[in-house]
């Protein structure tokens, strides 16, 4: 076997632990219209990676058949998940039918050892773009057709076992159900689980999630409730009655992804970049509007410095689609939908702007960060509930498309920090009974998330109370935690930012 070849041995389907839970769900299983505007073909998916302690045997770290019943057990609480995504006949939207198809588990070996994979034995991080095919081999195979999409099993895991012992799960789901802050849960929940049965209690989550959808329109409106639904002129979303399903799109070729990393230093020299002349009535950004504000400054110069390269005259309305920004925003919060806190499906909205050329080119970071901060802060809350009821009162959901689309070029900047992505992830312990956090947290590499201007930006192992890290990434008392940020750009503007020292260092 190759070094980076990674061989799965054996592939075990799963259903739920108590046989009663999918006779007792809905079917075909209502998704709802949140859950509608996502592509059919798109997933949401991580790699978690363990370093196994050198005093216990494989064997009892992270061992398949544990985590084999903790899937099934986790199954008792999201029992849609063993089914398959369709299109209802009648109103052509997603649901969930095949219920009890099961979901997946596969077991995978890796001869490769972890500490060669890590970035080096000073720092010993763990990078997803040095794992086998960037990470993509540790996932379950997803074929991303509209023809596959009903095969597909809609939650998987592969568990490779490496060299060394250490563990990778990867871990899919299908966008269709859930979103970058659901997934996190099912994962916590797994975890939560997993160490109930290695320490012999009972598999039970004291708070059930949430697994309907809001405005599902299975509740039966009252004529005069639909009526009014329907008349709302929603202001991103209209009717198209030549589009009957979401196309597939491949990835541009000339797109690579790199890894970024916002150290605390650099957070507080961007806070201290991004403060306005006059103090009084600062508005405080956050760290998610500061990197965004920076990436989408940094980007479009470089994109306009291409044209220039290329003798290209500017013209500002072409360049229009370049300035776009778009980001995501959760609606759990309680001063937006008041989703319950365990919501599982998706409850994101996507919010976008767009600055003038001459702010990108040569206004100062606090200008373009409140840009962003404004956008965000204004979303009418009523207004984004009305859309979603639209939706769920439409007869023929395939019809329903967005007004704009995203355009080629821009920024999508979406927010994976909110999760807290190493907390609550720990499976296993040390012999001494520490936690054994994760050395990694990160999406794959995959086609998918091949977007030119997609920026990921995620939570870091800095995150962890200070007694589950390690040493080496102990920051100082009186910084921000880092940040990392997995940003697909087109090559040749990946040329331009990596002629910039300041934008280089950023490299992880």
């Amino acid at each position: 076997m190759a070094l980076d070849h990674v061989r799965v041995s054996t592939r075990h389907t799963l259903n739920c632990a108590n046989e009663a839970t999918i006779a007792a769900l809905e079917s075909p299983f209502s998704l709802g219209p949140m859950d509608h505007t996502v592509p059919a073909t798109l997933t949401i998916e991580a790699i978690l990676v363990y370093r196994k302690p050198t005093n216990l045997p494989d064997d009892n770290f992270l061992p398949v058949k544990r985590l084999n019943l903790a899937v099934s057990h986790l199954l008792d609480y999201y029992p849609h998940l063993t089914g398959r995504l369709q299109q209802n006949a009648v109103s052509l939207a997603p649901d969930i039918g095949s219920l009890g198809a099961g979901a997946e588990l596969w077991e995978a070996q890796c001869p490769r050892r972890l500490v060669s994979i890590a970035e080096s034995a000073l720092s010993a991080r763990i990078l997803v773009i040095r794992l086998p095919d960037s990470g993509n081999a540790l996932l379950p195979i997803f074929h991303s057709t509209m023809g596959a999409v009903s095969h597909n099993p809609i939650f998987a895991i592969q568990h490779t076992r490496f060299g060394c012992g250490g563990v990778a799960l990867g871990i899919r789901v299908h966008h269709q159900v859930c979103d970058a802050n659901g997934f996190m849960q099912l994962v916590r929940d797994l975890a939560e689980i997993y160490k109930q049965l290695r320490d012999s209690s009972p598999p039970t989550l004291i708070s059930p999630p949430e697994i309907y959808s809001h405005f599902r329109g299975t509740n039966s409106p009252s004529a005069s409730q639909k009526e009014k639904a329907l008349a709302f002129n929603p202001p991103d979303f209209c009717l198209d009655e030549s589009v009957t399903a979401m196309s597939e799109v491949s990835a541009p070729p000339s797109v690579y992804t790199c890894p970024l990393r916002f150290q605390g230093e650099d957070l507080v020299a961007l806070r201290n970049a991004a403060t306005a002349p006059i103090t009084q009535g600062q508005t405080r950004f956050t760290r998610f509007e500061l990197i965004s504000a920076y990436l989408y400054q940094r980007i479009y110069q470089a994109r306009v410095q291409v044209l220039r390269d290329k003798g290209a005259t500017l013209d500002l309305d072409a360049l229009q689609p370049l300035r776009g920004f778009w980001t995501t925003m959760d609606m759990r919060d309680s001063t937006r939908l008041k989703l319950p806190a365990r919501y599982f499906p998706n409850a994101v909205h996507c919010p976008s702007t767009s600055a003038s050329h001459e702010l990108l080119e040569q206004g100062a970071l606090w200008q373009v960060a409140r840009v962003i901060h404004d956008a965000i802060h204004s979303v009418d809350m009523n207004e984004v509930k009305q859309q979603f009821e639209w939706i769920a009162a439409q007869p023929n959901k395939g019809h329903v498309r967005y007004k704009v689309m995203i355009p080629d070029g821009c920024l999508v900047a979406t927010q994976w920090s909110r999760g807290k992505t190493y907390v609550g992830v720990d499976f296993d312990v040390a012999a001494n009974g520490k936690r054994i956090a994760p050395s990694l947290v990160s999406p794959a590499f995959s086609e998918g998330y091949r977007v030119d201007g997609l920026a990921i930006i995620m939570s870091t192992e800095e995150e962890l109370p200070r007694r589950q890290r390690n040493r080496r990434s102990l920051d100082q008392d009186n910084l921000p935690c880092a940040v990392d940020v997995n940003l697909t750009l087109d090559r040749s503007v990946w040329d331009v930012l990596n002629n910039d020292p300041d934008f280089l260092a950023l490299h992880s």
